[in-house]
């Protein structure tokens, strides 16, 4: 399947759509098919490990189960090992980038520590072991929406800001992955409700470039319809007696959420990508048998 051949699929959605949920559950899914899959964090979350029954560790590859690993990525821990492989000297690094002056200075710079922690990916995805690629697939838990979307603009805005040296080739050589849609994929994850499929449709039209990356938006959290709507209004009416009018107003209100899911589900039908739904489990507190439950109806989505 052309999704799953991606080197790098990145997942972002509006925060509290289950963004990490469905990183997790498509990792977990494709390492069920076979490949070597990194699961990977950004900006230094590490909250997927404890969902797999393991203790989360700082920026250090560990292994979740079958193939499938974990990586939390930080911009400190990924400048500190590009620049300690450059120049070989750990002290000197700590003298010259872990001081009061150096340290607000690169907090400043736009885009700086997403080109970071793109670069890692980066070199993880060209990593390889007697001869092959290390990685089958990574996925990336992006950061939400619009700190998604920083993310991805990072390579070129810093190739903008400096136009030439060491930043600028190194943001082009990131530029050459994450902007080639045979290596990369983008996914986008939100909720049948207006503002979270608001934000989606415009976090689309703001993507410019990105667009050709989108593979795939996932609508998660999706109730069960007991009944259509013209079934509904036909029953309705009946269930006016005293005793049942508590009942009919929580029906009304189920009624009133799948109407809403259908909504959604037109309006992200003009997204060029395949729509996937996701059942909403009952409960956020998601333990492994919830994401193996998700990647297993994943596997037959896709």
């Amino acid at each position: 399947m052309s999704l799953l051949n991606k080197r790098v699929l990145l997942v972002t959605g509006k925060g509290g759509a289950g963004k990490s949920t469905l990183a997790a559950s498509l990792a977990l899914a494709a390492a069920e098919r076979g490949k070597r899959v990194l699961l990977v964090e950004t900006h230094g979350s590490n909250r997927l490990p404890v969902v797999f029954g393991k203790r989360s560790m700082n920026y250090q590859v560990q292994h979740l189960t079958s193939s499938l690993y974990h990586l939390s990525v930080t911009s400190q821990k990924a400048l500190e090992e590009y620049i300690v492989g450059v120049i070989k000297l750990r002290a000197l690094y700590k003298l010259v980038f872990r001081n009061r002056v150096m340290g607000p200075f690169m907090d400043a710079v736009p885009g700086l520590h997403e080109l970071i922690q793109l670069g890692k990916v980066m070199n993880l995805e060209r990593t390889k072991e007697r001869g092959k690629p290390e990685w089958d697939l990574m996925v990336v838990d992006a950061p939400a929406t619009g700190h998604g979307l920083s993310m991805l603009n990072a390579p070129a805005s810093m190739m903008e800001l400096t136009r030439t040296g060491p930043f600028y080739e190194n943001a082009k050589l990131v530029q050459s992955i994450w902007g080639d849609p045979k290596r990369t994929g983008l996914l986008l994850v939100t909720l049948p409700e207006d503002m979270p499929v608001n934000e989606t449709l415009d976090l689309y039209t703001r993507l410019g470039d990105y667009q050709k990356q989108l593979v795939l938006c996932v609508l998660n959290e999706v109730h069960v319809a007991p009944a259509t709507s013209s079934q509904w209004a036909h029953a309705s009416p009946h269930l006016s007696a005293p005793g049942l009018l508590q009942a009919k107003t929580l029906a009304d209100r189920h009624m009133g959420r799948i109407d809403r899911q259908e909504q959604a589900r037109e309006r992200l039908s003009a997204l060029p990508c395949p729509l996937v739904e996701l059942p909403f489990l009952g409960h956020r507190d998601l333990n492994l048998a919830d994401i193996t439950q998700l990647a297993n109806q994943l596997q037959e989505a896709l």
